[in-house]
């Protein structure tokens, strides 16, 4: 029975099909979508979310709260004890020698507290931030999962890789600390405040209007800076993403000699991200300047009460103006922290933002589980079919009929955009169908798991799907399969020749480049085909599996599947013609319906059918085309010759 895991590599496959599988969405406009920006303030429901990250029931915080309140409250009571040593106004009973121990012993003593009270406050942040790191990383990588394929269709790789990359780098490293020294610097001025107020009460007629400016001051700055840094986030996604695009296509690029230009359209996406980096950091400095002028204010207000309106001694009076001095820097780093900590949550928010996007069927329906050795016969039926891509789109597949028998090669055939894509996609459920039943072997694949139906079925794509590692992992990248098998495979398939001669000797342990670029397009599309032989399924899928390979290696395909895949249901989506001219029927799709469903003679025998058209089409490709597509022209109509002179099922019935 196949492992949970066997459709990993058959859903990377199929995800790059849906592109090419669904023209209508471009009547829209374009396909890929905007990508989403939030307005206004964080929502008090992701600091919540984040603090909930750090442990259960809020533990971890309320232990950071605690000790980040301890040690500033008693660096201020070390202050206090130490204006009451200058003062001498503690008297103890002995000599001043005995008087001046007592004096250090309580100042070491409350020294201490506050050391380990701030440990304690940083071992408690370090693992609650490392927490909260990984599980909303974990978090985002398992929902990124789940979600159905068509969202990867309209959303940019470089979207999602600013996500796991300038957004994780900003939670796991800017965030953590932003939050401590926030929470640090509040009970820090809240300290100060009591230290002032008890000393010059007269301070608290101050304390409100000060506070409101202070207020005033950080709510201007923090909506623009707020806003300034979203816009900054989205706009690192298109760099991310035409990097990303670039490496891809990096020999093209050379080719075409285009270098110079992908560099300066580079460097505009760079210009346009500096737009909104610049004002942030000029707002910054706006900050500074009036944090500044109002800390110098409350300075001079306390100094100013101290002296004229409280009499007190020398030691609380320097006490009042020394925590003063050291508010104006604390509110000033309080209100850049406030401000940072909500510029900094939008990390959490963008992470975040994709948790109410829709998911995929669950992997496993206990209820609804095939046997074990389902798919048995490999008889497919669909009953009135309709798919769609998006609810405001045309359905794509019209009313889609059809059953195949036991082992039977089936071809599909029809020009671009007629749904020959959607049909396969909608076998292993990447579109669901709005209408109608799909069945293998009478059992319901609408209502079971993905992970038991996609890892029943095999399938060669077009674009075959290589991992960089070894032959080894990308036969069995679970460790199901004994090594003779995976050289039998590889053997039905003549790659084991390749396999043994490959760099260094290594055998199944050879070691292939990230996307197998040290193998050949015919070659993986081989080591794809080996995979499908070693999952030993009943049904297999190709879509389009030849179309970018070189006709020998075409012709090695075509000979394998007619002999490993013999006694199994054969599905291929054709894009050359001659590929299918074997297949017991040949379903013909125009326009999201059935025109055509016979065996290749039949379709043949009638001129103004639509396979017909399509393969005289195929043959006047060869006046005007290249010696080798010319040469897959001649096949088809070769391969048409061939299948008319053949006796038709009936006469070739005993």
């Amino acid at each position: 029975m196949p492992s949970k895991g066997q459709s990993l590599q058959q859903n990377c496959s199929i995800g790059m099909n849906v592109q090419r599988a669904a023209p209508s969405l471009r009547r829209l406009g374009s396909l890929t979508s905007e990508e989403k920006r939030s307005k206004g303030q964080v929502k008090l429901r992701l600091y919540l979310g984040y603090m909930a990250a750090w442990g259960p029931l809020f533990l971890l915080p309320t232990v950071f709260l605690l000790t980040a309140g301890s040690e500033r409250g008693l660096q201020q009571v070390q202050n206090w004890w130490l204006s009451v040593w200058a003062s001498n106004g503690w008297s103890v009973a002995g000599d001043a020698a005995n008087q001046d121990m007592v004096y250090v012993a309580v100042f070491f003593a409350i020294g201490v507290g506050s050391l380990l009270c701030g440990l304690l406050r940083a071992v408690v942040m370090v693992i609650g931030t490392v927490r909260a790191s990984r599980r909303l990383h974990s978090q985002l990588l398992s929902k990124i999962m789940l979600l159905p394929m068509m969202f990867f269709d309209t959303q940019p790789a470089g979207r999602l890789i600013n996500r796991f990359t300038k957004d994780t780098e900003a939670m796991d490293i800017q965030l953590g600390p932003c939050v401590s020294a926030f929470l640090v610097m509040l009970s820090s001025a809240v300290a100060s405040i009591v230290v002032i107020c008890t000393v010059s009460p007269w301070f608290l007629i101050a304390v409100v209007p000060l506070g409101a400016v202070y207020w005033s001051v950080q709510n201007v700055y923090i909506k623009s800076s707020r806003e300034l840094k979203r816009l900054d986030s989205v706009a690192f996604s298109p760099i991310f993403n035409h990097f990303n695009e670039t490496l891809q296509g990096l020999s093209t690029v050379r080719a075409f000699r285009q270098s110079g230009d992908f560099a300066a359209k580079n460097l505009g996406l760079l210009n346009s991200s500096n737009r909104c980096w610049w004002p942030l950091q000029v707002a910054n400095r706006w900050l500074g300047i009036r944090l500044e002028l109002i800390g110098v204010s409350v300075t001079y207000l306390t100094a100013l009460m101290t002296a004229v309106w409280t009499p007190v001694n020398a030691g609380l009076a320097g006490l009042a103006v020394t925590s003063a001095l050291s508010m104006t820097g604390i509110m000033n780093f309080m209100v850049r922290q406030s401000a940072e900590l909500e510029i900094n949550m939008n990390a959490v928010e963008r992470i975040l933002e994709y948790e109410d996007e829709g998911t995929e069927a669950p992997p496993v329906v206990d209820d609804r589980r095939p046997p074990s050795d389902w798919p048995s016969a490999g008889v497919i039926t669909a009953s009135d079919l309709y798919v769609r891509y998006r609810e405001e789109l045309d359905p794509v597949l019209k009313g889609i009929s059809f059953s195949t028998g036991p082992a039977e090669k089936i071809g599909i055939a029809g020009r671009t955009g007629c749904g020959k894509s959607t049909l396969m996609m909608t076998l292993y459920r990447i579109v669901e169908p709005i209408r109608g039943s799909l069945t293998i072997d009478g059992q319901d694949i609408l209502d079971m798991g993905l992970r038991d139906l996609r890892s029943r079925l095999a399938l060669v794509p077009q674009d075959p799907v290589v991992f960089s590692g070894t032959i080894r992992s990308n036969l069995d990248p679970f460790s199901q399969y004994s090594d003779d098998k995976m050289w039998s495979a590889l053997r039905q398939v003549s790659l084991a020749t390749v396999i043994e001669t490959f760099e260094g000797g290594l055998g199944l342990d050879s070691v292939i480049s990230e996307g197998g670029n040290n193998l050949s397009v015919g070659q993986r599309q081989l080591l794809g085909l080996a995979r499908a032989l070693m999952l030993g399924s009943r049904i297999l899928v190709l879509d389009e599996a030849t179309s970018n390979i070189d006709n020998a290696t075409d012709e090695l395909i075509q000979a394998t599947i007619r002999t490993a895949f013999s006694n199994c249901t054969v599905l291929t989506i054709a894009h050359r013609l001659h590929t299918i001219m074997h297949s017991d029927r040949i379903m013909v799709l125009d326009n999201g319906r059935i025109a055509e469903f016979d065996t290749p003679k039949q379709l043949l025998k009638n001129p103004e059918g639509m396979f017909s058209a399509l393969v005289e089409e195929a043959s006047k490709k060869s006046l005007s085309r290249s010696k080798s597509q010319a040469k897959v022209a001649d096949l088809v109509a070769t391969e048409a010759q061939r299948v008319l002179a053949l006796p038709s099922m009936k006469e070739r019935a005993p």
